[in-house]
């Protein structure tokens, strides 16, 4: 039972000591064109995320191939 409680007291430690990473930057000026970018721009990302699995399906088939009993 002790083990528990320690286990539990350390995940709500992780869990409350995580909670001011999700914080965003705040105030600022606004922005002065109506079409404003965005303040952390991500460009890319879907073309990484689709190669991404394109690779992993690769991957799978080049396996299956080598392994034909599985």
């Amino acid at each position: 039972m002790q083990r528990f409680s320690m286990r539990l007291l350390f995940f709500m430690f992780l869990f409350f000591a995580v909670g001011g990473l999700f914080a965003q930057p705040g105030g600022g000026r606004p922005c002065p064109k109506p079409p404003c970018p965005p303040p952390v721009p991500i460009t890319g990302i879907e073309y990484l995320i689709g190669l991404g699995g394109l690779y992993g399906i690769r991957k799978l088939i080049k396996s299956q191939k080598q392994n034909p009993h599985r």
